[in-house]
C-alpha cells in the first residue's frame, strides 16, 4: 500500500494508524512523502519494520527516479521487496537514509530558495531562469517552483528549514503568492502567468516587489531597486549567477555523502540527474564540482559565506580541497 496524502505530518500519521490496522502481517506500507520523516510515520504503526518511503517524482509518467527511503526500523526484507517493486514497474530506485528532504529535495531546495531571494531582492525572473537554462538545466528555478506548486514548495521549505536552518528559508514572496492563490501553473499564475502554452511575466508580482522596495505602485520606467548600488547580488552576470545557485547544490550533495544519506557520490549525482534533470552532460553536482575544481568551488563558497553563512562549505568539501583528493578517486 502506498499513501500519497498532503505533506502534513498529522494527516499522514492518522492514515498510517488506520492502514496499519487493516494491513496483513506481511503487507508493506509505503509513504510517497517528499520530505517528512518516514520513521515518525512508522512509529504510528504496530509494525514499523514494514514501513518504507517510496518517493515518486512528478510527472510520474515521465520521471523514472524513485527514492527508496529506509527508516531506522525498516527491515532488510521490506527494503529488498520495495526495490524489486520499483524495478518491476519500470522505475529506477536510489536508496536513501531517512532524513529531512532525503536526497533530491534536500539538495534542490537551497538552490530554489536562493533563486527566490534573488528575485525578491530585485533580479528579474527571466534573468535568473535564463542563466540556469544557458548553464544546462532543463528549466530555471523559478519556473520549476511554478511546476512543483508554490504551496508544496512552501511546505517542503518549512520542513527543511526546521532541520537545516537558514539555507532553506522560505521568503515572503512565496507566502504572498500563496495568499493570492497564485500557486504556479496549476492556477494559471505564479512567478509567471500561464495561458495555454504561453508564459509571460506576472505583472502583479512585479508591482508587489516594487512596493516592497519602496517604489510608488505602478511606477513607470525600469524596475531598478533602490539598493542596486549596495547589493552585489543585483549586479551578477549570467555565469556568476548560475555558479552561485549551482554551488549551493554541490555543497548540499556533498553533505549527503558526508552524512551517509546516500551510499556513494554516484548515487548523489545519479539521483539529481534523474530526479531534477540536473544538466546530464555536467555529470551531476559532484562530478561537475570536480571538473570545475574543488578548491575553486570552496574558495567561492567561502567568499559568498562572508556575507551569508548559508554558503559555508561543508567539511568534506573543505577536506578534499585541502588534501587535493576527490569524491571519485578512480
Amino acid at each position: 500500500m502506498i499513501e500519497a496524502a498532503s505533506e502534513k505530518i498529522e494527516i499522514k500519521k492518522e492514515i498510517f494508524r488506520e492502514l496499519a490496522m487493516q494491513a496483513g502481517p506481511k503487507t508493506i506500507v509505503a509513504t510517497n512523502t517528499s520530505a517528512l520523516p518516514v520513521g515518525e510515520l512508522a512509529d504510528a504503526t504496530v509494525s514499523p519494520e514494514h514501513v518504507i518511503g517510496l518517493h515518486f517524482f512528478n510527472p510520474v509518467s515521465r520521471m523514472k527516479l524513485v527514492e527508496v527511503v529506509v527508516a531506522k526500523e525498516t527491515s532488510q526484507e521490506t527494503r529488498e521487496r520495495s526495490l524489486a517493486f520499483v524495478r518491476q514497474i519500470g522505475k529506477l530506485p536510489v536508496v536513501v537514509r531517512d532524513s529531512p528532504g532525503f536526497l533530491v529535495n534536500r539538495v534542490l531546495f537551497p538552490y530554489l530558495l536562493d533563486a527566490v531571494e534573488l528575485f525578491e531582492s530585485g533580479l528579474d525572473a527571466d534573468k535568473i531562469d535564463n542563466a540556469l537554462v544557458q548553464w544546462g538545466m532543463p528549466m530555471g528555478p523559478l519556473r520549476l517552483i511554478d511546476e512543483i506548486g508554490v504551496d508544496i514548495a512552501i511546505d517542503i521549505g518549512n520542513t527543511l528549514e526546521k532541520a537545516y536552518g537558514r539555507r532553506d528559508h522560505v521568503s515572503a514572496v512565496l507566502l504572498w503568492l500563496r495568499e493570492g492563490q497564485m500557486l504556479g501553473r496549476k492556477t494559471g499564475g505564479g512567478f509567471y502567468k500561464y495561458e495555454a502554452k504561453t508564459q509571460t511575466p506576472n505583472d502583479s508580482l512585479i508591482q508587489w516587489r516594487r512596493a516592497l522596495h519602496g517604489e510608488p505602485e505602478g511606477a513607470e520606467g525600469p524596475n531598478i531597486p533602490a539598493d542596486w548600488h549596495r547589493d552585489p547580488r543585483l549586479r551578477l552576470n549570467e555565469e556568476d549567477l548560475a555558479h552561485r545557485l549551482i554551488f549551493l547544490m554541490v555543497n548540499e550533495a556533498a553533505r549527503c555523502v558526508e552524512e551517509k544519506v546516500v551510499d556513494s557520490p554516484e548515487d548523489a549525482d545519479y539521483g539529481m540527474i534523474l530526479g531534477t534533470g540536473f544538466a546530464p552532460f555536467r555529470g551531476g553536482p559532484l562530478r561537475f564540482a570536480e571538473h570545475f575544481g574543488l578548491k575553486k568551488v570552496v574558495d567561492e563558497l567561502e567568499r559568498l559565506a562572508q556575507s551569508d553563512e548559508k554558503f559555508s562549505p561543508c567539511e568534506i568539501l573543505k577536506k578534499h580541497a585541502r588534501d587535493g583528493t576527490k569524491f571519485y578517486e578512480n
